[in-house]
């Protein structure tokens, strides 16, 4: 059985807290993420992300994107979103073993979307 972290808060509402922000964010730096592709990433995760797994933490990033992160021992999980190429960079970290797997995933298209597959497994 998997240990997940104390439950996130809901993935519409994290994102609507980023949409919250303004250019220079982050101590005068950092890049206020796209609104309307903050909504289509809300209602991609709406339509496709399962409810049988563990939704993410979402962070701003400073070039405007946002971080999805999941703690799934003995797994650190990470997914670096740029939204205007509607990619991200999938990374999982074992703790336990130092094993790494890392993948660039397609978010715009119907395959695995947001790395689904990868937390599936790991949880």
């Amino acid at each position: 059985m998997t240990e997940l972290a104390s439950a996130p808060l809901d993935v519409a509402t994290q994102l609507t807290d980023l949409a919250r922000l303004e250019d220079g964010w982050l101590d005068g730096e950092g890049r206020a993420p796209d609104r309307v592709a903050l909504a289509w990433l809300a209602e991609r995760f709406e339509r496709c992300w399962p409810h049988d797994l563990p939704p993410p933490y979402l962070y701003p990033t400073v070039e405007g994107g946002v971080q999805a992160e999941w703690s799934i021992a003995p797994y650190e999980i990470s997914l670096e979103i740029d939204l205007s190429a509607r990619t991200g960079e999938w990374h999982a970290l074992n703790l336990e073993t130092g094993t790494e797997e890392t993948r660039t995933c397609d978010l715009a298209g119907d395959g695995d979307a947001g790395g689904t597959q990868g937390v599936k497994v790991l949880a």
